[in-house]
């Protein structure tokens, strides 16, 4: 799959959206960019230029470099240990069929594992202490945003909910309740959203990019009534 072009501005300058906190990759080792991930593994590059690698049949995600046979086999290795798990928990209740699988950091004694359906919009966890239990929505849209290349279409209705969440949020500001981005950001982040749908009008894919700005700036909750500048400046810098 092709990476998408850094979006630019009409003047021919980069876009950016700094402002807006993603969580980054591991660096990719340098065989990554040139070396074909085994199959059926496929490498994926998020609009920020990270790479990632998805296995299709087995609904699995990773950021780690599965070019390095040796981490190949830990993730493989964490997956199966995972599933044996979920297995033999009598409590455990089956997870949506389109769950996603993410694991990273991986180790021979350790591994970051997180789950995902786009379906029910929905991220989840599973422990023995505690079982199977759903996480806050905020980290479903974390997931949008940090792998969103993988996919054709966004999830369902999920640029819907953006929308009355950015609507709602324009209205909101001005009579003074305060969110995570200013005033300003929040323009900004409309104006990024309708180039992308005049881009999407004229037949350019622009699902990687759209998925990353729904998902970083989701969910777009207020967090109270205007503060000082300097309480503002917290906000901004320390919501996210």
């Amino acid at each position: 799959m092709a990476s998408p072009s850094p979006p630019r501005d009409s003047d021919g300058h980069q876009e950016t959206m700094d402002f807006i906190e993603t969580a980054q990759y591991n660096a990719p080792s340098a065989s990554s960019p040139t070396v074909e991930p085994p199959y059926p593994w496929r490498r994926y590059q998020h609009p920020n230029g990270d790479v990632y690698f998805y296995h299709d049949s087995f609904r699995f995600i990773s950021p780690d470099d599965v070019c390095d046979p040796l981490i190949l086999e830990y993730l493989i290795d964490a997956r199966e240990e995972y599933l044996q798990s979920l297995g033999r928990d009598p409590n455990f209740h089956p997870l949506p069929m389109d769950y996603e699988l993410v694991i990273s950091d991986v180790s021979e004694e350790a591994a970051t594992i997180r789950m995902y359906s786009r379906s029910a919009g929905q991220a989840y966890e599973w422990t023995e202490e505690r079982g199977l239990t759903v996480k806050g929505k905020e980290h479903f849209w974390s997931f949008v945003a940090e792998y969103p290349s993988h996919h054709q279409e966004l999830p369902p209705h999920t640029e819907d909910e953006f929308v009355q969440a950015l609507n709602n949020a324009t209205q909101a500001i001005t009579s003074g309740t305060v969110f995570p981005f200013s005033e300003r950001q929040i323009s900004q982040i409309v104006a990024r959203y309708q180039s992308l749908r005049e881009l999407r009008s004229r037949g350019r894919n622009v699902t990687a990019s759209l998925a990353w700005l729904i998902g970083a700036v989701m969910p777009l909750d207020a967090v109270g009534t205007r503060v000082n500048d300097q309480g503002l400046d917290a906000v901004l810098n320390g919501h996210r």
